[in-house]
């Protein structure tokens, strides 16, 4: 909520009395690859050893590539939702939070399943062939 404005009306007091504010900062590249980071190897302990070795690049690529996003799709009138936050990097770890051991034996497998997930999450928001062609 920004100040009115601009297409923003003034809440009243009345109304603002019926909700918690809750806010808080992005967590800096650092921190975000460390939660990401545990999360897979959490995740992947009882995986093979070089599916274990994917965690770091898999985190790393992950938030790379939606500070790309961020920077590079801007939200606009005809695109308003364009708007990136740490959800969808979260939305990319619990699709893979659904592998079994049973069926992911190779770090081949886990990849495609990573890049099936970012485009779930990422690819499929973006509306016309530019903007996924600027992604490739």
């Amino acid at each position: 909520m920004g100040k009115p404005g601009g297409g923003r009306a003034e809440i009243s007091n009345r109304m603002l009395s019926k909700f918690h504010v809750i806010n808080y900062t992005i967590p800096t590249e650092v921190n975000m690859k460390r939660i990401f980071e545990n999360l897979a190897t959490a995740k992947f302990t009882q995986f093979y050893e070089e599916i274990k070795q994917l965690c770091e690049p898999l985190a790393v690529a992950t938030i790379a590539l939606f500070n790309t996003l961020a920077e590079n799709f801007l939200p606009t009138p005809a695109k308003s939702h364009y708007v990136f936050n740490m959800r969808d990097i979260s939305k990319v770890f619990q699709g893979m939070y659904l592998a079994r051991k049973e069926f992911y034996e190779s770090k081949e497998q886990i990849m495609k399943l990573w890049g099936h997930e970012i485009l779930r999450v990422f690819h499929d928001r973006l509306i016309n062939v530019e903007d996924q062609n600027k992604l490739k």
